[in-house]
């Protein structure tokens, strides 16, 4: 995975949607979730407004990026 994409709640398009934007630096974190599975998740900042970003992962992504 080169690059991690995820939606801005700041950059908004003209419709004041909020758009998808490149995440800087992202931390892949896993937390238990229900029924005994794992979630995994990234956090970061948004390359173009430095706002916070968050983004579920699959465990096949999770894994790319902590390498």
């Amino acid at each position: 995975m080169a690059e991690l994409k995820a939606l801005c709640m700041k950059c908004r398009d003209n419709k004041n949607k909020p758009t998808m934007q490149v995440m800087k630096d992202p931390q892949v974190e896993s937390k238990p979730g229900k029924g005994g599975s794992m979630r995994y998740s990234a956090k970061g900042k948004c390359s173009n407004c430095g706002g916070n970003m968050f983004k579920f992962l699959s465990k096949e992504d999770a894994d790319a990026l902590k390498e």
